[in-house]
């Protein structure tokens, strides 16, 4: 054995990636991708959980979907 309690794993995520780091990063990724105008599909399921509990959960395709048709759903958004 190489010393490290059975229980390391858990803290590790199991991977070897400290689970501290792996939820820095995460949050890093939702500011990058908020910063760019991409939508949040986990942010978005934690605000329906929240706020809107009776209603269905789409599916993460169906998310994009809806955010794509409501981005460019009346056709090209530039100005030339």
């Amino acid at each position: 054995m190489s010393g490290r309690s059975a229980g390391a794993a858990d803290q590790t995520g199991g991977n070897g990636t400290p689970a501290v780091a792996r939820s820095i990063v995460g949050r890093i990724m939702g500011v990058i991708r908020r910063i760019a105008g991409m939508p949040d599909y986990a942010a978005h399921l934690e605000h329906l959980r929240r706020c809107h509990p009776g209603r269905a959960v789409p599916t993460e395709k169906e998310f994009f979907e809806e955010y794509l048709r409501s981005r460019y759903g009346s056709g090209v958004t530039r100005c030339c």
